[in-house]
């Protein structure tokens, strides 16, 4: 379940916005580039690739980076899913921590063995910059800030920020909101942050808090307004996007939805994925290969780098970015051997792998 405040309709939205789908084939065609196979495609496809994401973007953006925008979108959108691998991750995702002051109960941090010294941890703040430099140097257009832990428990996360502002084409975070202050709060308006993702799975206190173990409904709802109220307060904050995005554990959808659509501009709830002790789940009969070593990777506070964050142990680490160059890693022989055994029909054998039919 997706609600967006504005209308669904893909025409009639950017048309409200002053943009519509011949403007931006034009601007494709004007900027042109030197691939005009890859623009062909794009021009034909332009109907299933401007969906309700890329209509946010261009409302917020406006024609400033389209065109690099909307062939970014379409590679993201078809290469995983063709197996096409580009020389640089597509979607960049760097932990600022592993650490999590909540056990939601869906979530592997409810699995006592990973809150330990062994996986938690803080990144050092210049290795972060050093990865962000690698991701600009590539052309890696999509960065997200958050994986394993919960990001503003971060000391430095607003320096962070201020490090990457201007450089993304996306940038994301996902947070609880718990530790959602006015000073973060305008820090993260002021870098430019693209999307704020709010991780809150009901819109009253009980079910809340029955799910988001040691969080205080009113004190989540109170930062999540204040936010929403700072984001109006200048013209240039307009370009962050507030979501909630829940997790469906059996909530009554349309009160969801109908609570929170009145704060925040997208709503989301997804089903649960069983990763709350993924080591443990049985084993699933689902061959088809993975999308995601084709189109993403995880860099851990520690510099491990990980396909995915349901293997949040890191069983599948590809690499170390405290040693190599993420590009190396992304085109190298472990995370090469992976996408081979995909390909080759062996998910089977892969663990957690395996016992995961989300991607």
């Amino acid at each position: 379940m997706t609600y967006k405040m504005k209308s669904s309709n893909s025409i009639d939205f950017m048309r409200e916005a002053g943009v519509d789908l011949a403007s931006i084939r034009n601007e494709l065609m004007r900027a042109g580039g030197n691939n005009p196979a890859l623009l062909a495609k794009i021009l034909c496809n332009m109907e299933k690739l401007i969906g309700t994401h890329e209509m946010d973007w261009i409302t917020r953006n406006g024609s400033r980076g389209l065109a690099e925008y909307v062939v970014q979108r379409y590679k993201f959108k078809t290469y995983p899913a063709m197996k096409k691998l580009e020389g640089f991750p597509l979607h960049l995702l760097i932990e600022p921590t592993s650490i999590c002051n909540l056990r939601c109960k869906m979530c592997f941090q409810a699995d006592q063995s990973f809150r330990t010294a062994e996986y938690w941890g803080r990144i050092d703040v210049e290795f972060f910059k050093h990865l962000v430099d690698q991701a600009v140097e590539n052309g890696c257009k999509f960065l997200t800030l958050a994986s394993r832990g919960e990001p503003t428990l971060h000391g430095r996360l607003g320096e962070m920020l201020r490090y990457c502002k201007g450089k993304f084409m996306e940038l994301k975070i996902n947070t609880n909101a718990t530790r959602l202050g006015e000073d973060l709060s305008r820090e993260i308006l002021e870098a430019g942050v693209d999307i704020l993702v709010f991780s809150v799975d009901s819109y009253f206190k009980e079910e809340y808090e029955s799910i988001r173990v040691g969080a205080r409904f009113e004190e989540v709802l109170g930062n999540i307004k204040r936010f929403c109220e700072l984001k109006r307060s200048k013209p240039e904050y307009i370009k962050t996007e507030a979501r909630v995005s829940g997790v469906y554990l059996g909530q009554s959808r349309t009160r969801f939805a109908d609570f929170w659509k009145e704060i925040v501009e997208t709503v989301t709830l997804t089903d649960a994925v069983p990763r709350w002790n993924t080591y443990e789940n049985e084993i699933m009969d689902f061959s088809i290969p993975c999308s995601l070593p084709w189109e993403r990777m995880y860099v851990w506070h520690d510099g491990a780098c990980n396909p995915c964050d349901f293997d949040y142990k890191s069983t599948l680490k590809v690499g170390d970015a405290t040693r190599l160059p993420l590009v190396d890693i992304w085109r190298g022989g472990a995370y090469q051997k992976l996408r081979e055994m995909f390909l080759e029909g062996k998910r089977h054998s892969m663990s957690p792998c395996n016992k995961c039919n989300v991607y």
